[in-house]
Protein backbone atom coordinates (compact mmCIF):
# COMPACT_ATOMS: atom_id res chain seq x y z
CA UNK A 1 0.00 0.00 0.00
CA UNK A 2 1.50 3.26 -1.10
CA UNK A 3 1.73 6.53 0.81
CA UNK A 4 -0.96 8.11 -1.37
CA UNK A 5 -3.35 5.26 -0.66
CA UNK A 6 -2.73 5.56 3.07
CA UNK A 7 -3.43 9.30 2.86
CA UNK A 8 -6.71 8.70 1.01
CA UNK A 9 -7.79 6.06 3.55
CA UNK A 10 -6.82 8.38 6.41
CA UNK A 11 -8.86 11.24 4.92
CA UNK A 12 -11.91 9.00 4.51
CA UNK A 13 -11.49 7.47 7.98
CA UNK A 14 -11.06 10.91 9.57
CA UNK A 15 -14.22 12.13 7.90
CA UNK A 16 -16.07 9.06 9.14
CA UNK A 17 -14.86 9.52 12.70
CA UNK A 18 -15.73 13.22 12.65
CA UNK A 19 -19.19 12.47 11.22
CA UNK A 20 -19.79 9.82 13.87
CA UNK A 21 -18.79 12.31 16.58
CA UNK A 22 -21.20 14.90 15.19
CA UNK A 23 -23.99 12.35 15.08
CA UNK A 24 -23.29 11.32 18.69
CA UNK A 25 -23.32 14.97 19.77
CA UNK A 26 -26.73 15.31 18.17
CA UNK A 27 -28.03 12.23 19.97
CA UNK A 28 -26.64 13.53 23.26
CA UNK A 29 -28.30 16.92 22.73
CA UNK A 30 -31.61 15.22 21.98
CA UNK A 31 -31.30 13.06 25.11
CA UNK A 32 -30.47 16.13 27.20
CA UNK A 33 -33.51 17.96 25.79
CA UNK A 34 -35.75 15.04 26.72
CA UNK A 35 -34.24 14.89 30.21
CA UNK A 36 -34.77 18.63 30.68
CA UNK A 37 -38.38 18.22 29.59
CA UNK A 38 -38.90 15.40 32.09
CA UNK A 39 -37.41 17.52 34.87
CA UNK A 40 -39.61 20.45 33.91
CA UNK A 41 -42.69 18.19 33.85
CA UNK A 42 -41.80 16.84 37.30
CA UNK A 43 -41.40 20.39 38.64
CA UNK A 44 -44.69 21.40 37.00
CA UNK A 45 -46.50 18.57 38.80
CA UNK A 46 -44.94 19.79 42.07
CA UNK A 47 -46.26 23.29 41.38
CA UNK A 48 -49.73 21.87 40.72
CA UNK A 49 -49.61 20.02 44.04
CA UNK A 50 -48.56 23.28 45.68
CA UNK A 51 -51.53 25.00 44.02
CA UNK A 52 -53.89 22.39 45.46
CA UNK A 53 -52.27 22.75 48.88
CA UNK A 54 -52.60 26.56 48.75
CA UNK A 55 -56.31 26.28 47.98
CA UNK A 56 -56.88 23.64 50.65
CA UNK A 57 -54.97 25.69 53.22
CA UNK A 58 -57.15 28.70 52.37
CA UNK A 59 -60.37 26.67 52.72
CA UNK A 60 -59.26 25.33 56.09
CA UNK A 61 -58.21 28.80 57.27
CA UNK A 62 -61.52 30.27 56.09
CA UNK A 63 -63.49 27.56 57.91
CA UNK A 64 -61.46 28.15 61.09
CA UNK A 65 -61.99 31.90 60.75
CA UNK A 66 -65.73 31.36 60.25
CA UNK A 67 -65.92 29.30 63.47
CA UNK A 68 -64.02 31.99 65.36
CA UNK A 69 -66.31 34.63 63.89
CA UNK A 70 -69.42 32.74 64.99
CA UNK A 71 -67.93 32.51 68.48
CA UNK A 72 -67.27 36.27 68.45
CA UNK A 73 -70.85 36.99 67.39
CA UNK A 74 -72.11 34.69 70.13
CA UNK A 75 -69.95 36.48 72.68
CA UNK A 76 -71.36 39.83 71.51
CA UNK A 77 -74.94 38.57 71.80
CA UNK A 78 -74.28 37.20 75.30
CA UNK A 79 -72.72 40.52 76.33
CA UNK A 80 -75.75 42.43 75.09
CA UNK A 81 -78.13 39.98 76.76
CA UNK A 82 -76.27 40.25 80.10
CA UNK A 83 -76.69 44.00 79.89
CA UNK A 84 -80.40 43.57 79.30
CA UNK A 85 -80.16 44.98 75.77
CA UNK A 86 -82.46 43.69 73.07
CA UNK A 87 -80.33 42.55 70.06
CA UNK A 88 -83.09 42.31 67.45
CA UNK A 89 -83.38 46.04 66.79
CA UNK A 90 -81.56 49.33 66.99
CA UNK A 91 -77.84 49.80 67.58
CA UNK A 92 -77.16 46.31 69.00
CA UNK A 93 -78.70 44.68 65.91
CA UNK A 94 -76.64 47.03 63.70
CA UNK A 95 -73.42 46.18 65.60
CA UNK A 96 -74.06 42.44 65.22
CA UNK A 97 -74.83 42.87 61.49
CA UNK A 98 -71.69 44.95 60.86
CA UNK A 99 -69.55 42.42 62.74
CA UNK A 100 -71.01 39.57 60.68
CA UNK A 101 -70.35 41.46 57.44
CA UNK A 102 -66.76 42.30 58.42
CA UNK A 103 -66.13 38.68 59.38
CA UNK A 104 -67.55 37.48 56.06
CA UNK A 105 -65.37 39.93 54.11
CA UNK A 106 -62.27 38.70 55.95
CA UNK A 107 -63.25 35.07 55.31
CA UNK A 108 -63.67 35.84 51.60
CA UNK A 109 -60.24 37.52 51.53
CA UNK A 110 -58.67 34.39 52.98
CA UNK A 111 -60.30 32.30 50.25
CA UNK A 112 -59.32 34.79 47.55
CA UNK A 113 -55.68 34.79 48.64
CA UNK A 114 -55.66 30.99 48.49
CA UNK A 115 -57.19 31.00 45.02
CA UNK A 116 -54.69 33.58 43.79
CA UNK A 117 -51.76 31.67 45.27
CA UNK A 118 -53.05 28.49 43.62
CA UNK A 119 -53.45 30.24 40.27
CA UNK A 120 -49.93 31.60 40.54
CA UNK A 121 -48.55 28.09 41.16
CA UNK A 122 -50.49 26.79 38.15
CA UNK A 123 -49.01 29.58 36.02
CA UNK A 124 -45.57 28.53 37.20
CA UNK A 125 -46.39 24.93 36.25
CA UNK A 126 -47.40 25.96 32.75
CA UNK A 127 -44.23 28.03 32.41
CA UNK A 128 -42.16 25.00 33.40
CA UNK A 129 -43.98 22.84 30.86
CA UNK A 130 -43.27 25.43 28.17
CA UNK A 131 -39.58 25.43 29.11
CA UNK A 132 -39.58 21.64 28.94
CA UNK A 133 -41.14 21.61 25.48
CA UNK A 134 -38.62 24.22 24.34
CA UNK A 135 -35.70 22.16 25.70
CA UNK A 136 -36.96 19.05 23.94
CA UNK A 137 -37.42 20.94 20.67
CA UNK A 138 -33.95 22.48 21.03
CA UNK A 139 -32.47 19.00 21.50
CA UNK A 140 -34.26 17.69 18.43
CA UNK A 141 -33.10 20.65 16.36
CA UNK A 142 -29.50 20.18 17.48
CA UNK A 143 -29.72 16.49 16.62
CA UNK A 144 -31.09 17.34 13.18
CA UNK A 145 -28.34 19.90 12.62
CA UNK A 146 -25.63 17.51 13.79
CA UNK A 147 -26.98 14.76 11.54
CA UNK A 148 -26.83 17.13 8.59
CA UNK A 149 -23.34 18.23 9.60
CA UNK A 150 -22.28 14.59 9.81
CA UNK A 151 -23.60 14.00 6.31
CA UNK A 152 -21.73 17.06 5.10
CA UNK A 153 -18.56 15.86 6.75
CA UNK A 154 -18.83 12.49 5.03
CA UNK A 155 -19.42 14.12 1.67
CA UNK A 156 -16.54 16.53 2.20
CA UNK A 157 -14.30 13.65 3.27
CA UNK A 158 -15.26 11.58 0.25
CA UNK A 159 -14.69 14.55 -2.02
CA UNK A 160 -11.32 15.27 -0.46
CA UNK A 161 -10.31 11.59 -0.67
CA UNK A 162 -11.48 11.46 -4.29
CA UNK A 163 -9.53 14.60 -5.12
CA UNK A 164 -6.44 13.22 -3.42
CA UNK A 165 -6.80 10.00 -5.42
CA UNK A 166 -7.20 11.95 -8.62
CA UNK A 167 -4.18 14.14 -7.90
CA UNK A 168 -1.96 11.22 -7.04
CA UNK A 169 -3.00 9.37 -10.16
CA UNK A 170 -3.10 12.30 -12.60
CA UNK A 171 0.03 14.09 -11.47
CA UNK A 172 2.22 11.09 -10.85
CA UNK A 173 2.61 11.40 -7.10
CA UNK A 174 1.36 7.90 -6.46
CA UNK A 175 3.32 4.72 -5.84
CA UNK A 176 3.95 4.18 -9.54
CA UNK A 177 5.25 7.69 -10.29
CA UNK A 178 8.90 6.90 -9.83
CA UNK A 179 9.59 4.41 -12.62
CA UNK A 180 13.22 3.71 -13.43
CA UNK A 181 14.33 5.22 -16.72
Amino acid sequence: MGLATIAVVAIAAGAGVQAYGQYQQGKAAEAQGKAEQQIAEHNARLKERQADAERKRARVAAEQFELEGEALLGTQQVGFAKGGVLTTEGTPALVLEETAQALNIDRMRILEEGLLAGSFRESEAEGLRFQGRAAKARGKNIKRAQTLAAGGTILTGLGTAGLATYKTTAFGTGANSFKPA
